[in-house]
C-alpha cells in the first residue's frame, strides 16, 4: 500500500508553466489551477487571476486553466471587459500535444493583462469541483499524484456530507509552488477541518458537521479518579463575533469582500464576557466567495465558542477507547467535577478532539470537549412513579455505571 507520509505531504509540488509551450511570452507564468466559482462575487471591470500567454503568434494565445474547465469564462484587458467575438474560447484543448487546458485565441492583440473569471475543474460525471472534501479528493488523485488507497475512503464520504450538509463550496486557485500540506491546511481550516495522516499511512480528513440535537456516543467510558484527567476552562476561548476577508482577488493580493460579524454574533455573551473576537481577526478565508458560506462558518463559530469551554485530557488505561476517532462522541463519567447547574459529570458526553496512543505503556490519551449534554434515562409508565414533580420524564441524567 502507497504511504503518503508526512514528508510526502511536505515536498514542493511544482506547478505547470508556461515554459513547456512552444513560444510563450514569459516562460516562468504559472498555469492556474481552478477550482469551483470565481464568478461570485461578479466583476464588471476585471477578473480576480492573471493568464499566462503561451503563444505568442498574432493576436496571442492565454491559458485560461491548467485543465477543462466548467464554463461561465468572462476576460478582460486594460479596457474592460473583452467581447466574446474577439477570441476563440476552448474550455477543453490539448495544446501543443501537452495535455487539456482551457485556452483562449485572440485575433488581435489585446490591451495590456488580460485576466478572467470562471469556474474551475469538473468530475467524471461534468459537474462542477465545489464541496470542499471533494475537492480535496481531486487534488489527491487528479494534481498531485496520490491514489484512492491512500486515502481514507470512510473520512472522505464522511467530510462530504458534512460539508454538504452545511451548504460548503470551496472555490479558489493554485497559482504558485506549493507543498500539499500547506493547500489541506488553508483550504480544510476555511471550513474548519483538518487532516491526519492514520496508522495505515493514509490521508484522513474531518470536517465536523452541526452538533446533532440528540447525540448518540460510540463509546462509554470508565469512570476516572484524580490521576487521570485533567480540566481546563478559560475565558480567553470564547469567542462570540467573527470579522471576515472573503472572495480573494489574486491580482492584488487582497480580498474582496469584508464581514464585521455583527449579523451572526452573540449579544448575551458580549454582554457577560465583553466582545471577544478570534485572535487573528479578520479570519481570512481564502477558499470561500460566497457570502452565505462566510455568514456559515461565522456562525458555527460563535455558536461553539460563545460559552467558555471545558476541555478534558483523559488518560486510558483501558483500552476501551481504542477505535474512537477524532469528532466521534464519547460518554464519559468524572463524578469530582461538576456540571453549570453543579451536578456530578456522569455519563457526561463529548466530542472527541485529539486522540493519542501509547501501545507500549497499554495506554491512550484523549482530548474531549465537554459538550453539556448527557446521556437520559426514562421510566416506564407503569404506575410505579407518580407525576408529583419529583422526575424529569426522559431527561433525567443517567447515573448507571456501565462495565
Amino acid at each position: 500500500m502507497a504511504d503518503p507520509t508526512t514528508d510526502r505531504l511536505s515536498d514542493p509540488f511544482q506547478i505547470g508553466r508556461a515554459s513547456r509551450y512552444a513560444n510563450p511570452e514569459f516562460e516562468d507564468q504559472s498555469l492556474p489551477v481552478v477550482y469551483g466559482d470565481l464568478t461570485t462575487p461578479s466583476r464588471r471591470n476585471t477578473g480576480v487571476y492573471a493568464l499566462a500567454k503561451i503563444d505568442t503568434a498574432d493576436g496571442g494565445v492565454y491559458c485560461v486553466a491548467a485543465h477543462e474547465v466548467w464554463g461561465a469564462v468572462a476576460l478582460f484587458d486594460d479596457d474592460g471587459r473583452i467581447a466574446p467575438e474577439n477570441y476563440t474560447l476552448e474550455l477543453s484543448r490539448n495544446y501543443q500535444g501537452r495535455g487539456a487546458i482551457a485556452a483562449a485565441a485572440f485575433s488581435a492583440p489585446p490591451k495590456g493583462r488580460v485576466t478572467a473569471v470562471c469556474k474551475g475543474r469538473k468530475n467524471e460525471s461534468g459537474a462542477l469541483i465545489e464541496n470542499p472534501a471533494e475537492v480535496v479528493y481531486d487534488l489527491m488523485t487528479s494534481v498531485w499524484g496520490f491514489s484512492e488507497q491512500d486515502i481514507d475512503m470512510q473520512s472522505l464520504s464522511r467530510a462530504t456530507t458534512s460539508a454538504k450538509a452545511l451548504g460548503y463550496r470551496a472555490s479558489g486557485i493554485i497559482l504558485d509552488d506549493h507543498a500539499p500540506a500547506d493547500v489541506l491546511t488553508s483550504l480544510l481550516g476555511d471550513f474548519l477541518g483538518r487532516y491526519e495522516i492514520d496508522p495505515f499511512g493514509r490521508l484522513k480528513i474531518h470536517i465536523a458537521g452541526e452538533e446533532p440535537f440528540a447525540i448518540s456516543p460510540q463509546k462509554v467510558l470508565p469512570r476516572f479518579g484524580h490521576s487521570r484527567i485533567e480540566s481546563e476552562m478559560a475565558r480567553d476561548t470564547v469567542i462570540n463575533q467573527v470579522p471576515v476577508l472573503y472572495a480573494s482577488d489574486y491580482l492584488g493580493a487582497r480580498y474582496i469582500k469584508h464581514d464585521d460579524g455583527s449579523a451572526t454574533q452573540n449579544t448575551s455573551s458580549q454582554r457577560l464576557y465583553g466582545v471577544r473576537r478570534p485572535p487573528r481577526s479578520p479570519l481570512r478565508l481564502e477558499w470561500v466567495r460566497r457570502e452565505s458560506v462566510a455568514a456559515t462558518v461565522q456562525a458555527r463559530i460563535v455558536k461553539r465558542y460563545h460559552e467558555p469551554t471545558r476541555m478534558l485530557t483523559i488518560e486510558d488505561g483501558s483500552l476501551r477507547a481504542l477505535e474512537v476517532e477524532p469528532d466521534d462522541y464519547v460518554a464519559f463519567s468524572v463524578p469530582w467535577m461538576r456540571s453549570k447547574e453543579l451536578e456530578p459529570l456522569v455519563n457526561q458526553i463529548g466530542e472527541v478532539i485529539e486522540v493519542n496512543y501509547d501501545l507500549g505503556e497499554q495506554s491512550m490519551e484523549l482530548k474531549i470537549r465537554d459538550t453539556g449534554f448527557f446521556l437520559t434515562s426514562s421510566c416506564l409508565l407503569d404506575g410505579s412513579k407518580t407525576l408529583e414533580g419529583g422526575w424529569l420524564l426522559g431527561a433525567e441524567r443517567d447515573a448507571a455505571t456501565y462495565a
